[in-house]
C-alpha cells in the first residue's frame, strides 16, 4: 500500500485533506497490512463516525452499501476487523495524548473558527497546525499513536444484514426492510415508530424482540409468537 497515493485517494473521496483522512489512512494500513485483503472480504467495526471512517471504505473494501462496516456510536477511536473466512481479526484503536488527538490550542482555535469570530491570523495558525498533524500521522511509525491487538476469536465478527424484502409500517406507511420491523403488539412499526410508540425510551430487551415472520431473526429465534394480540411490545 503506497502511503502518499493512499491517502490522495481518501481526499478524492473525503473532499478535503484533514489529520482524520491520514489518521484513517494508517488505521486501514495497519488492519490491511496484518490481515490483508481476502477473498471473502474483511467486515469492520467503527466506534466513531469521524473522518477517519471514510479512508477505511476506500482503503479496506469495508462499506455501508455492502453491510460489511458497522458504526457503534460509542465516541471512541477504536476500529476492529475480521477476516471472517480465516477466523483471524485485530483491534485497532488511537493512543491517548498522540498526534491523533487536537491539542487545547487547536480546539480553541477551531471553536473560533466555527463561530466566525477567528482573525485571519488565526484561521492561519489552524491550518498551519492541522497541516502538521497530517505530515506527522502519515511519517510517524505506527506505535507512536497506534495501539493493535489481535482479536483472539473471530467467531465475534459481526454478520453483515442479508439484503431483505420490505413490508410498510402501520404507522407510517414507509417500505421497511423486514429485518428491522418491530412487531408492536401485533403492529408492524419501522424502528422510528416502534420508538415513538415507547414515549422515546424503548424498555429493557425490547430493542430486538418481536420480529416480523419473514425475518431471519423470527426464523431461527428462540420461540418469539406473533399476530394480533401475541406480538411483543
Amino acid at each position: 500500500m503506497n502511503r502518499e497515493q493512499s491517502y490522495r485517494d481518501v481526499v478524492a473521496f473525503h473532499g478535503h485533506e484533514c489529520p482524520g483522512a491520514a489518521f484513517g489512512v494508517r488505521v486501514a494500513e495497519a488492519a490491511v497490512g496484518r490481515l490483508g485483503t481476502p477473498e471473502g472480504g474483511l467486515v469492520a467495526e467503527t466506534e466513531t463516525d469521524t473522518c477517519a471512517v471514510d479512508a477505511l471504505q476506500v482503503l479496506t473494501g469495508c462499506t455501508y452499501g455492502k453491510r460489511t462496516l458497522i458504526h457503534q456510536d460509542h465516541g471512541r477511536y477504536v476500529f476492529t476487523f475480521w477476516d471472517r473466512a480465516g477466523g483471524r481479526g485485530v483491534r485497532v484503536r488511537a493512543r491517548a495524548g498522540t498526534v491523533v488527538f487536537r491539542t487545547d490550542e487547536l480546539w480553541r482555535l477551531a471553536d473560533r473558527i466555527e463561530e466566525g469570530s477567528a482573525t485571519p491570523e488565526e484561521a492561519a495558525r489552524f491550518a498551519g497546525l492541522q497541516s502538521g498533524r497530517v505530515a506527522q500521522l502519515l511519517e510517524l511509525p505506527e506505535a507512536d499513536f497506534l495501539t493493535v491487538e489481535e482479536v483472539a476469536e473471530a467467531e465475534g465478527a459481526p454478520v453483515p444484514k442479508r439484503v431483505a424484502p420490505v413490508d410498510l409500517c402501520v404507522e407510517c406507511g414507509e417500505p421497511t426492510s423486514v429485518e428491522t420491523l418491530h412487531d408492536h403488539r401485533g403492529r408492524m412499526l419501522c424502528p422510528a415508530c416502534h420508538l415513538s410508540a415507547h414515549g422515546g425510551t424503548l424498555p429493557a430487551g425490547h430493542g430486538d424482540h418481536g420480529h416480523h415472520p419473514h425475518s431471519q431473526a423470527h426464523r431461527h429465534g428462540a420461540g418469539h409468537t406473533h399476530g394480533p394480540g401475541n406480538g411483543a411490545g
